[in-house]
């Protein structure tokens, strides 16, 4: 639209400005019509005086007349020509003025539309720049936004990390707090549990003690044995046992293991070993060392053993014990009185009854006499009662 207008102007122009300059084309073409006519008249009378006086002078009346008319035609075709000249001028004067209004009136649409076009323009350019404007706000908008959520996340990364700091701190310091009470608390119950264990170790013992004197017998003064199934004295039995095993051991004495040749045995319905003519009995995580309980049996008796006779009865007799068959073995037994024995262990103790002197080995009870010119030991039932 913008360059038809301008096309449409620029031709409007270039009409109006030819009719400005050549405004007087018509009028000179009739002018000089008229100047053809006169040269051509000229030339004819010139041409007629050539031809004869008569021709001549006829022609001159005619000439004059005719040139008379013809100045008369003339001042009128002068007359009428610059009649039309003014005519034309009016005219050419008018399509001038029509021509510039003309002009002027595109040139004040040209300048309206130019206006339009720079108001246009002009608010084109203030919408380009309002947009640019609100871009750039946007813009700035965004990088606030993006500020503010890069300081949020820093501010929460740092808030957390604190708690998290916090958190940690908080939990060394109750870890640590645990870990002490826990300790104490260990450390109190292991003391109340060695105080717990020493006491129950102590009642242990005791009761132990208790039952294996009620069960064994325990040792007294000079080797003597009380209680059990073998109650009496046994001082210096085992020294008196001519066997490998028994060699330089104690009634009362403990040993943690068992010779490898031991058997088991029972007497009275409690539990010993047997190896190599020593007796064991189990306490605790070891072992005792026990004179022979009454009513056990054993596979053998031992090497040094000698056969004894009384009563009616035969009993094999070793270092002051009393053996009977039993099955396929020998049976640790109480003798009965009148029993003749050459000869008891050293460690028998001696007892005076009612002035009368007697020994006592093994719980076993004998009233030495003379045989000849060789003491002799029978037993006897128990003096004391």
């Amino acid at each position: 639209m913008k360059y038809a207008f301008l096309l449409k102007m620029a031709a409007t122009g270039a009409l109006a400005s030819g009719l400005i300059l050549f405004p007087n084309r018509t009028d000179a073409w009739g002018r000089g019509g008229g100047g053809f006519s006169r040269e051509g008249q000229a030339r004819e009378g010139g041409f007629s005086s050539d031809r004869g006086s008569s021709s001549g002078s006829r022609s001159r009346e005619n000439y004059e007349s005719e040139k008379g008319g013809s100045r008369e035609g003339e001042g009128g075709s002068h007359e009428g020509e610059r009649s039309s000249y003014n005519q034309g001028q009016h005219s050419n004067e008018a399509q001038r003025s029509s021509s510039s209004e003309s002009q002027r009136s595109n040139e004040r649409q040209q300048t309206a539309s130019n206006e339009g076009e720079r108001g246009t323009s002009t608010q084109n350019q203030g919408q380009r720049q309002q947009a640019a404007q609100n871009e750039t706000n946007t813009r700035q908008q965004g990088a606030d936004t993006r500020e503010q959520s890069r300081q949020t996340s820093a501010q929460n990364a740092q808030q957390s990390n604190q708690k998290y700091e916090q958190n940690e701190q908080q939990s060394r310091q109750n870890a640590a707090q645990n870990a002490q009470q826990s300790n104490q608390k260990y450390e109190e119950n292991l003391q109340q549990n060695r105080e717990n264990y020493g006491q129950n170790a102590q009642q242990s013992r005791q009761n132990f003690a208790n039952n294996y004197s009620n069960t064994y017998g325990s040792p007294g003064s000079n080797g003597a044995w009380y209680g059990g199934g073998s109650s009496g004295t046994w001082g210096g039995y085992y020294g008196g046992v001519a066997a490998a095993g028994a060699a330089g051991l104690a009634i009362g004495a403990t040993v943690a293991s068992l010779p490898a040749q031991s058997v088991p045995i029972a007497a009275a319905g409690n539990p010993y070993y047997y190896a190599g003519g020593v007796y064991y009995a189990p306490q605790g995580n070891g072992y005792t060392i026990v004179p022979p309980p009454k009513g056990a049996v054993i596979p053998s008796v031992p090497e040094s053993s000698t056969p004894a006779y009384g009563a009616g009865k035969n009993y094999t007799y070793s270092n002051g014990v009393f053996y009977e068959p039993a099955g396929q073995g020998y049976k640790i037994v109480q003798p009965s009185p009148g029993v003749l024995v050459t000869s008891i262990p050293q460690g028998a103790a001696t007892v005076t009854v009612n002035g009368a002197n007697y020994r006592e080995y093994g719980g076993v009870w004998y009233r030495p006499f003379y045989s000849g010119s060789d003491v002799v030991y029978q037993t006897v039932p128990n003096p004391t009662g």
